[in-house]
C-alpha cells in the first residue's frame, strides 16, 4: 500500500488536483465533542469507494464503513467476517464456497436499507474489475483480483460478470479461480474486497462521495478537503463495535498543527504515521506525554525509486541505478527521522515473511559508483528531479539524498508536493524521474512487495509502480511463486526474486520505519498501529 514518505507509503490510488495546505491554529480548531473521536489528516480524501480507495486516509475510512468476507484478527490470522465460517475450498484449490452471515444490513443515514446477500458480493467483485468504473478504475484492485476465473473478460470490457463469481443462493457465494493462489483470502480481507449494495452502488462515480455499506459506521457528512463525519451504526452485527459514537476526520491539517491541537485539547488523534522531528524530540522527553505516544514497527520499506523505462530517462541504464545504490547515506536518512526505524538494503522489510538479513548487494562505495557512471558514459552526470511530499522529515531526507547524488554528479532538484498532488504525479507515466516514498504491506505475504509495485501489470498509468519497472522473466517467477501453497515453502523463491530485482536496481531500499502517533488522554484502544490497515477506527473509543 502506498504511503506518505516517512513518514512513508503507500503509498492504497490516482491523480488529484493541487491543494492549498490548511494551516489552522490551535485556537481556531474545534474542540473534541463528547462521544466523538476526532482524527486529523494532512491530506484530503482521495476516494471513499472501496473499489478505488488505496491510500492512508481512504483505507481506514472505507474499513470503518464496509465489511469484507474475511478479516484479520489481532494476531494477523484471517477469520470470518461477513462469512459465518472459513470457506470450503475444493481439492484443486480453485473453488471457495462461503456461507454468509444472515441479517447483516446495509445502512444509509442511520437507517437500515435491506439485508446483505450473495448477489451483493458477486456484484461488488465484478464492479471492482470493470474498466468503465468512474471516475477512473483502479488498476491495482483489478490486478489483485485478476486471479478470478473470467476476470480477464471483465477487465477487457467484453463482459460485465466473471464466470468465476456465482451466487448459489441468498447466503452462499462460490468463487472460482483460474489458478491456485495462496494469497486469495488475503485479497478478500483487503478493503478492495468490501461488499457494496448492488442496487445502490452505480459505476458512474456518485458512489465515491456518497458510499453506503454495512460497516461499523455510516457516512453522515462530507465536505471535501475540510471534514468528514461518520456516525455509529447502532445495529452493527459485531457485538461491542464500534467503540465511539462518531468519527470526525479533519482534512488538510498539517502534522505540526495536529500536534498543537492535541496539546491544546482540541484533537484526539494524529492521522499521520510520523510526528514532526522537533515535536517528537520534545514530547518524548516530557513525562506528561509518556502514555500518549504510540510507536509501532511498520511492515514497510522507504525507498528511492528511479524511472527505469522512460524514453529519456538516464536511469534506463542499470549501471546508473546501481551507482545510485552505492552512494545513498542511509544512516543519515534515519538520523533525520530521530532514528525511528531500521536500515534495510533490499525490498522486504524485517517483519515481512521472506526478509533476508544477508541481502546487502550495494555497500557504500563511492569509487565503485564512479566507475559505474563512467562505464555508462555518465561521468559528467546530469540534471534530474526528486519528488517527495511536503512533510519536513521527507523534505530533509530528500535533501540528504540530493547531497549524496551530487557525489556522482547527479544534480537533483527536490520537488515537494502535497500528498494528493504527489500521488497524481508519480502515477503518471514517466512524470517523476526519482521519488522518495514508501510501501506498506497490504497483507503479510512477500508477493505484496512484488506484484503491486514491481510488475509489468502495474507499470501503467494510475498504478504504483513508480519505477516503471517491467521484467517479464521476474513476472513469470512471481506468478509461479503465488501458486506455492504455503508462505514458508515460497520464501526461498521470493528471496531469489528479490535478488533478481535488486540486480536490476529499480529502487534504493533505505529504511523500515517506526510509525509514531500521538493521541489525547481520553482516547482508548489506540495502543498500536494496525499492521495492515494502519488505523482501525472502529476499535478506538473516547472517554470524558
Amino acid at each position: 500500500m502506498f504511503r506518505k514518505g516517512r513518514s512513508a507509503v503507500l503509498f492504497s490510488t490516482v491523480a488529484a488536483a493541487a491543494m492549498v495546505a490548511l494551516t489552522v491554529a490551535p485556537s481556531q480548531a474545534q474542540d473534541s465533542k463528547p462521544g466523538t473521536l476526532s482524527i486529523a489528516f494532512e491530506s484530503g480524501v482521495q476516494h471513499l469507494d472501496p473499489a478505488l480507495a488505496y491510500d492512508v486516509v481512504g483505507i481506514p475510512l472505507v474499513r470503518a464503513m464496509f465489511d469484507t468476507l474475511v478479516r484479520y484478527d489481532e494476531n494477523l490470522h484471517i477469520v470470518p467476517s461477513l462469512a459465518t465460517e472459513m470457506p470450503t475450498i475444493s481439492a484443486d484449490g480453485l473453488t471457495y464456497t462461503f456461507k454468509l452471515r444472515p441479517g447483516v444490513q446495509f445502512v444509509q443515514n442511520g437507517t437500515a436499507l435491506r439485508e446483505l446477500v450473495a448477489d451483493d458480493v458477486v456484484y461488488s467483485l465484478n464492479r471492482l474489475l470493470r474498466p468503465d468504473l468512474k471516475p477512473t478504475p483502479s488498476p491495482v484492485g483489478g490486478a489483485f483480483f485478476s486471479v478470478i476465473a473470467g476476470s480477464d473478460a471483465v477487465l477487457k470490457g467484453t463482459a460485465q460478470e466473471a464466470s468465476g463469481l456465482k451466487a448459489i443462493d441468498d447466503h452462499t457465494v462460490e468463487i472460482t479461480l483460474s489458478r491456485p493462489d495462496r494469497t486469495f483470502l488475503n485479497l478478500l480481507a483487503m478493503t478492495f474486497g468490501s461488499v457494496v449494495p448492488k442496487d445502490k452502488a452505480p459505476i458512474d462515480g456518485t458512489f465515491d462521495t456518497a458510499p453506503i455499506g454495512s460497516g461499523a459506521y455510516y457516512l453522515d457528512s462530507y465536505k471535501p478537503d475540510e471534514k468528514i463525519v461518520l456516525k455509529k451504526n447502532a445495529g452493527y452485527w459485531l457485538e461491542g463495535y464500534p467503540k465511539a459514537d462518531a468519527i470526525e476526520g479533519r482534512l488538510l491539517v498539517t502534522a505540526e498543527n495536529q500536534v498543537q491541537q492535541i496539546e491544546s485539547g482540541q484533537l484526539d488523534m494524529t492521522g499521520q504515521v510520523a510526528i514532526p522531528a522537533a515535536d517528537y524530540t520534545s514530547l518524548s522527553q516530557d513525562p506528561a506525554y509518556a502514555d500518549q505516544i504510540v510507536k509501532t514497527a511498520a511492515v514497510s520499506t522507504q525507498y528511492l525509486s528511479m524511472d527505469t523505462s522512460g524514453p529519456d530517462s538516464p536511469f534506463k541504464d542499470v549501471r546508473v541505478r546501481q551507482a545510485v545504490n552505492h552512494v545513498i547515506d542511509k544512516a543519515n536518512i534515519l538520523r533525520l527521522a530521530n532514528g525511528l526505524g531500521e536500515q534495510v538494503d533490499c525490498i522486504f522489510p524485517p517483519l515481512m515473511p521472506g526478509f533476508d538479513d544477508t541481502c546487502h548487494p550495494y555497500p557504500t562505495d563511492l569509487a565503485a559508483a564512479q566507475k559505474l557512471m563512467a562505464d555508462a558514459g555518465m561521468s559528467a552526470g546530469f540534471d534530474t528531479k526528486l519528488y517527495t511530499d511536503t512533510t519536513s522529515i521527507s523534505q530533509n531526507q530528500a535533501q540528504s539524498i540530493a547531497t549524496d547524488l551530487a557525489t556522482i554528479n547527479i544534480r537533483a532538484e527536490v520537488v515537494p508536493q502535497d500528498f494528493n498532488v504527489l500521488v497524481g504525479t508519480i502515477t503518471t507515466p514517466h512524470a517523476a524521474p526519482m521519488v522518495w516514498v514508501g510501501w506498506f504491506q497490504d497483507y503479510p505475504d512477500p508477493s505484496d512487495f512484488v506484484d503491486p509495485i514491481l510488475s509489468c501489470a502495474t507499470a501503467v498509468a494510475g498504478a504504483f509502480n513508480n519505477a516503471w519497472f517491467c521484467d517479464p522473466a521476474i513476472d513469470a517467477r512471481a506468478a509461479a511463486a503465488r501458486k506455492i501453497p504455503t508462505i514458508d515453502a515460497a520464501i526461498p523463491e521470493y528471496q531469489a526474486i528479490q535478488k533478481a530485482i535488486m540486480d536490476e536496481a529499480p529502487w534504493v531500499p533505505v529504511a523500515s520505519p517506526l510509525f509514531v502517533g500521538l493521541h489525547s488522554k481520553r482516547v482508548t484502544g489506540f495502543d498500536h498501529f494496525d499492521p495492515v490497515y494502519t488505523f482501525d477506527l472502529a476499535s478506538y473509543g473516547v472517554g470524558s
